[in-house]
């Protein structure tokens, strides 16, 4: 559920043509063909300098940050979720013209509708301030800084933490807030996207690239997707929405949190519990060869081998990840 707070005021608009069309949806608009062409050239003009003005403005504050890190804050910016809640900021929920159905369905509280809505809101600023990328940098700027600080210092989870030590700060950016974090930890952050980090996590382990199937669609004109993640043939976790993506997203998200906290409903099951047919397989496999090995070689008079302890070493690092293996 979005936060409806308006903390940042419109542009008064020289051409009101074009703010009217910037929030015109198009149910409106065949409805009453004669207001007005709807919204959807704009939002295709508005998506593209969104995201140009997001990754100038992410370019100039953190002069230290890596690429991959830039990328990873700039996903964050122009995802639906954020455009949606910048048009709730500026107050577009209330001013866009929707059609009868569309209010039915409740499209001023639609993130669809408000994400649609300010990026042609941005192609209307650009194209009533002459072309000017600075115009509607400065125009973004209110709702871009208090994001970021957001995003870099004040998640729950983050490991973005304020340095007091001088000499580590000079590594470091600055926010708006006259903190400072260090360009090394953004990617440690809890911004990653959950699929992202499900595929991570998956790899890391030997088990491949998750899969996404779908399991059902339900209802015909307003359908509800729902989609499944596999692991090793494995479910391990589902979501459902309006959309194939956001459900993509919500399995990705369940099957972490089931993996976080061990219950994974579906999944492999702990070899652990006496049941060797689950994740855990070759490693109890490859410990075992080489505790019998070893087990062997001490009631002989051969000495142990190299090629046990390989064995057992191999078994045990396995089970874990991969940068911080066990010394055997």
């Amino acid at each position: 559920m979005l936060e409806k707070k308006k903390t940042a005021r419109q542009r008064d608009f020289q051409d009101d043509n074009l703010r009217l069309e910037a929030l015109t949806h198009k149910s409106f608009h065949y409805e009453n063909p004669k207001t007005g062409p709807h919204n959807e050239r704009l939002e295709f003009l508005g998506d593209s300098i969104v995201s140009f003005v997001v990754a100038n403005y992410l370019f100039g504050r953190f002069p230290n940050f890596k690429e991959g890190q830039l990328t990873l804050l700039r996903a964050n910016l122009v995802c639906k979720k954020k455009l949606a809640q910048f048009a709730l900021q500026l107050g577009l929920d209330m001013d866009i013209r929707l059609g009868v159905g569309a209010l039915r369905d409740g499209g001023r509280a639609s993130e669809k509708v408000l994400e649609d809505a300010f990026e042609a809101y941005i192609g209307a600023v650009f194209l009533d301030s002459g072309s000017s990328m600075r115009a509607v940098q400065e125009f973004m700027e209110p709702l871009l800084s208090p994001a970021v600080d957001e995003l870099t210092c004040c998640s729950p989870t983050s490991n973005l933490l304020p340095y007091n030590n001088k000499q580590e700060a000079s590594k470091s950016d600055i926010n708006s807030t006259g903190s400072t974090i260090s360009s090394d930890l953004v990617l440690h952050s809890d911004l990653q996207d959950p699929i992202n980090k499900l595929q991570t996590w998956s790899q890391r382990r030997g088990l491949g690239i998750p899969v996404y199937k779908p399991l059902e669609e339900v209802g015909e004109h307003n359908a509800i997707f729902s989609v499944g993640v596999f692991i090793d043939e494995e479910c391990f976790g589902s979501g459902k929405a309006r959309n194939k993506k956001d459900a993509k997203k919500e399995a990705a998200i369940n099957a972490l949190n089931s993996v976080t906290n061990g219950n994974i409903n579906g999944g492999p099951k702990s070899t652990m519990s006496g049941n060797n047919n689950g994740i855990f397989k070759p490693v109890i496999n490859s410990i075992s060869s080489g505790i019998n090995t070893i087990r062997s070689e001490r009631h002989s008079s051969t000495p142990r081998t190299s090629s046990s302890m390989k064995t057992l070493r191999k078994g045990f690092n396995s089970s874990h990840n991969p940068q911080y293996p066990i010394r055997l």
